[in-house]
């Protein structure tokens, strides 16, 4: 798609929007919110703005890479940067006082405590507009919407937006993990400690979270985060990703499980302890792969990636699973993103994949077991 037909689908979009509307647009990643939201600024000319982010860097005056005021900047709006306010949704709260209109940029970080100036009147509005790539599967996400009368407005999701030439094509591969059988889990306690298998820990771990919801335990969020952690810290799913990483060629974005797996997946790493030293190298061309964990995920725009691997879903209730592969589907010429992600098979890591492909076209899913993968040449490589 040229420059100038995408320009053209945008303003029709913002065509779409009538002049002092409140609502919900709810635009695939990659789409340019960004840059809509500036139009309609620029159509209905507020005196005073109220920008709402999901992160303190984006809303840093000093942010030259992905800022909004940059964004101010680029798309020729620098006559509203006076008038522009930027905050978090976490501090959104500590705002008072009228605004001719808010923008809540990412609405799945909504929430009824950090809304609740804007429910009670204390933070009072011309206009609302929330704005976001992935609409939220969380009921009381929709609630709190319709408590603010917001509406939906535009919708364009992930295919439409492919099918349109907003984003580029795709294809998704699974690559299925087996549980691990050798004794390399650490078990027991401190007077009894012992070594047992992948597969016998995920076998325990569930029954005994299905014993503590049987009997009504108060120890049952523990059970969930317990096996949670033992699939996020699987030894098989990190395996796997290091043999992806070795032998997928160019240019690779990691979406590691934690901290201390990003270390070990890369050298080059970008997370809430580290600077932003490597993602600015990494956007730069001067690396080739870097290692993120959550933060990167919504509101940063990549080029030229070759492979986008997931080691860790989630259920994308909110949409986080979804907004981390669209970093890939940014429409470049001759350009089809290939996106992995690695499953633990027979774990509850397969309902997680699934309800996040759930945005995603089936025909372009590929489910592939990684013991037959590593000697499948054709395989690799996306092909």
């Amino acid at each position: 798609m040229t420059k100038a037909e995408k320009s053209r689908i945008q303003k029709e979009i913002v065509d779409s929007i009538e002049i002092g509307s409140s609502g919900r647009l709810l635009l695939a990643p990659r789409v340019g919110k960004t840059k809509l939201m500036i139009d309609i600024i620029k159509r209905d000319k507020p005196t005073s703005i109220l920008w709402i982010t999901p992160s303190a860097e984006l809303a840093d005056k000093d942010n030259v890479e992905d800022g909004i005021f940059t964004e101010f900047v680029k798309w020729k709006a620098l006559r509203y940067i006076k008038k522009l306010t930027t905050t978090t949704w976490k501090s959104l709260s500590k705002i008072k006082g009228h605004f001719d209109l808010i923008i809540g940029d990412e609405e799945q970080f909504a929430t009824e405590n950090n809304c609740f100036s804007l429910l009670d009147n204390t933070l009072s509005f011309d206009n609302l507009l929330f704005m976001t790539g992935t609409s939220t599967k969380h009921e009381h996400k929709k609630e709190l919407y319709n408590k603010l009368n917001l509406n939906v407005l535009v919708d364009i999701s992930i295919n439409k937006a492919v099918d349109m030439g907003l984003l580029s094509n795709y294809s998704i591969k699974v690559i299925g993990v087996d549980l691990g059988k050798e004794k390399n889990i650490k078990a027991g306690n401190k007077a009894n400690p012992f070594l047992t298998t992948e597969e016998a820990q995920y076998k325990w771990l569930t029954k005994s979270l299905a014993e503590a919801i049987d009997e009504g335990r108060g120890d049952v969020q523990y059970k969930v985060l317990s096996r949670l952690r033992a699939i996020k810290n699987s030894p098989s799913k990190e395996n796997a990703a290091l043999h992806l990483i070795k032998v997928l060629e160019g240019r690779k974005l990691i979406f590691s499980s934690t901290i201390k797996q990003a270390s070990v997946l890369s050298n080059n790493t970008y997370h809430s302890k580290t600077d932003n030293k490597d993602l600015i190298s990494f956007k730069k061309g001067d690396v080739d792969d870097i290692a993120l964990v959550n933060a990167g995920g919504t509101g940063h725009t990549y080029k030229a990636i070759d492979h986008l691997i997931i080691v860790q879903a989630d259920s994308d209730k909110n949409g986080l699973t979804s907004q981390k592969i669209c970093r890939t589907l940014l429409d470049q010429k001759n350009y089809e993103a290939t996106v992995w992600i690695i499953c633990l098979i027979g774990s509850k890591d397969e309902t997680w994949i699934d309800s996040t492909l759930e945005s995603f076209d089936e025909s372009k899913i590929e489910y592939i077991r990684f013991k037959d993968f590593k000697n499948d040449k054709k395989k690799i490589n996306g092909n």
